[in-house]
């Protein structure tokens, strides 16, 4: 049975019926769940394994029987462990009925059916005793609980509830504690992903003033998440060493802490300005604290081959715990062997922190809010997107080239700031905006540098657009996600095409959607089939994820490329051409290209990468590589944009006379695109 359901189209902006099956958000949530992520994740299964061995090794040579609960079991993975390790019961619980469906297959395959019940509930509403859904309490809990913020999905109430209904006292629990361990730094190229910077020119001179609100905003407290790994290490300072901030004892000795500040004394270890935290946690697997699972970044890692080429890449990946970036309410500037206080808040979900030093003192160390627009209304990636000046300086450059005092613009892009910046100069400028949050950045903007000739407007007119002398349009709208869905400048000319001047200046003048075989490091974790993990039969689990993407996952999803590492495998091929100057209603465009040219040796290649290039005067603006890939190299991508991947079930082998073929259709009357690419059979 198929419904309707309503979606946004991004390249109109207009909300659409869109037909899809009956069972699609629970299909999505499995498609885009961790699970396999997690599954792929070696070291993790190995010591939780290990720490669960250990476990029920304690309890039998103590006399007791090893009665162990599982939180979460997800695909029953851990309790089938514990099976394999003698446990005398397990009861394994998942809330999320199709994963405890699938689990039960699971258990059927891999002959243990008969050792694990299973509970389809959530922990918090198990019951204990002779008609309870567990006959007595457990004497050890092994569960994983955790995101990258650690305590993001729940794990203090968790734990707490388990302690107090379902476990014995003495208990062992898998793991056994934690500790978050933050670190402050300097790092430029984070905080454009957090503050606004004034729009300048090539000689750095100031053509946009940020409003002062949102220079002074604290910020929002949102977990940022990031593969810290691969930011470069020339990026950022440390002006302290790490400092373990909370301790998490899961094991029940020591109560659990709902809401907690921890103020904390350190030296500065380098001159520079304190501009966020970088947070990360361990795992202490055991009681012994001798099985440790590390989430820290490279150069802090207990793992690291220091002496390797690229020492970020000796340590286990994993896409589910990642690092997270904390950025501080105030940029402050210290000095080397100073000392300063870091205050770490916690509740019962997430965390955020503040920095004080003799000139800065707080009254309260409250959650930061958002209270200049910016943080609420545009994604960290869009920030850091208006405040890249390489970008900005080319398009600045042939928007001032372009106008003259006469001038009357129009900037399709509400999000754009660079339009702003010219308003002066010229004689008028209009710009398409609806949502009242954004209006609400963009008058800041025009107050704060007296522009009294600036006019939002929900929609262009046929008066204005006959007034219209130049039309501009920064090409990444803060409703974009995919690489296509910036074609909205596409479908805003084709619709006022009739009714524009036949000689109006456009900006940019086209782009270019690009193609290429990749080899992911280590991103296709994260969708290709198990198979089997630790030598258990998963095949249930693949079936029940792929049948959900299907049903509900696109053929390519958005990716930030630059945190994954990825080699090109196969020449980087054009794949359509959009002339923003000469729009046709439609275009298709389909072609078949050999791996590479003049070259037979043999590729693994595990996806392809799809990107697109603007064209603005003489200058190519890639929100792709940053450098003309070279079969066989690293790619170097685009920080501010994200790309759109095509993650293959299986890597393929591949020579380089092997074909790939790919489809596009575009119409720009319905804003629709679609794209597919697939081997040539």
């Amino acid at each position: 049975m198929q419904v309707f359901t309503q979606k946004r189209n991004p390249i109109t902006g207009s909300t659409e019926w869109d037909v899809q099956h009956e069972d699609y958000d629970y299909h999505r949530e499995i498609a885009r769940s961790a699970f396999a992520d997690m599954l792929h994740d070696t070291e993790r299964n190995q010591k939780y394994y290990r720490a669960l061995k250990l476990a029920i090794d304690k309890q039998h040579s103590e006399g007791k029987k090893a009665n162990v609960l599982d939180i979460g079991t997800g695909t029953g993975l851990l309790s089938i462990m514990a099976a394999q390790c003698g446990a005398d019961s397990i009861v394994a619980c998942e809330a999320f009925k199709p994963m405890a469906e699938c689990c039960l297959k699971i258990l059927e395959q891999n002959g243990v059916a008969d050792k694990i019940i299973v509970i389809p509930k959530r922990s918090t509403d198990l019951t204990v005793g002779e008609d309870g859904d567990m006959k007595q309490r457990a004497n050890i809990l092994v569960t994983e609980v955790f995101d990258t913020e650690l305590i993001g999905e729940g794990a203090l109430s968790t734990f707490s509830h388990a302690h107090k209904h379902l476990l014995e006292q003495d208990c062992i629990v898998v793991p056994d504690s934690a500790v978050i361990y933050a670190q402050v730094v300097e790092c430029s190229t984070l905080q454009k992903w957090n503050k606004l910077n004034d729009v300048v020119d090539d000689y750095s001179q100031v053509m946009l003033r940020t409003p002062q609100k949102m220079k002074d905003c604290a910020g929002s407290a949102a977990v940022h998440d990031i593969q810290l790994s691969q930011l470069p290490r020339t990026d950022f300072k440390e002006v302290s060493e790490p400092i373990p901030v909370f301790y998490y004892d899961w094991s029940g000795k020591t109560p659990i802490d709902m809401k907690r500040t921890v103020k904390q004394k350190f030296s500065i270890t380098n001159t520079g300005h304190a501009q966020m935290v970088f947070m990360w946690w361990d795992l202490n697997m055991d009681t012994e604290g001798k099985i440790v699972l590390s989430c820290a970044p490279w150069w802090c890692h207990p793992d690291t081959n220091f002496s390797s080429e690229r020492p970020q890449d000796t340590i286990p990946w994993r896409d589910h715990w990642m690092q997270a970036v904390y950025y501080l309410p105030i940029e402050i500037q210290v000095e080397k062997d100073a000392e300063v206080s870091l205050v770490s808040c916690q509740d019962e979900y997430s965390l955020w922190f503040y920095l004080e030093d003799e000139n800065t003192k707080y009254k309260h160390h409250k959650r930061p809010i958002c209270e200049c627009g910016v943080h609420m209304t545009l994604s960290r990636t869009h920030v850091s997107y208006l405040n890249d000046t390489g970008r900005n300086s080319k398009l600045l450059r042939q928007l001032k080239n372009d106008v003259s005092s006469d001038t009357t613009l129009l900037s399709l892009n509400g999000s754009d700031l660079l339009v702003l910046a010219v308003a002066k100069s010229i004689k008028k400028v209009y710009v398409i905006e609806n949502m009242s949050i954004n209006i609400g950045i963009l008058t800041d903007y025009i107050k704060e540098n007296d522009l009294e000739n600036v006019e939002i407007i929900p929609e262009a007119t046929d008066a204005i657009l006959n007034e219209v002398t130049n039309v501009f349009c920064n090409p990444n709208f803060s409703s974009a996600i995919l690489p296509w869905e910036n074609l909205k400048v596409a479908y805003l000319l084709y619709s006022y095409k009739e009714k524009l001047n036949a000689n109006v200046s456009i900006i940019p003048d086209g782009c270019e959607f690009w193609g290429m075989p990749v080899e992911f490091q280590d991103l296709h974790k994260i969708r290709i089939p198990l198979n089997e993990c630790e030598g258990i039969k998963m095949a249930s689990f693949d079936s029940l994820v792929e049948r959900s993407r299907t049903i509900s996952d696109c053929e390519l999803e958005a990716q930030p490329m630059w945190e994954y590492p990825c080699w090109s495998r196969g020449e980087p091929r054009r794949l359509l051409d959009v002339d923003l100057r000469a729009l046709q209603p439609t275009a298709v465009a389909d072609g078949v290209f050999s791996i590479v040219d003049n070259n037979d040796s043999s590729h693994t290649i595990n996806g392809f990468a799809v990107w697109v290039v603007w064209r603005v005067g003489g200058a190519n603006l890639s929100a792709g590589p940053l450098t003309p890939p070279t079969v066989g190299q690293r790619v170097t991508w685009d920080m501010h944009t994200r790309q759109a991947v095509k993650i293959l079930q299986s890597s393929r082998e591949v020579s380089g006379s092997a074909q790939w073929r790919y489809q596009i259709a575009c119409d720009l009357r319905q804003g629709q695109f679609d794209i597919a690419i697939d081997w040539v059979q």
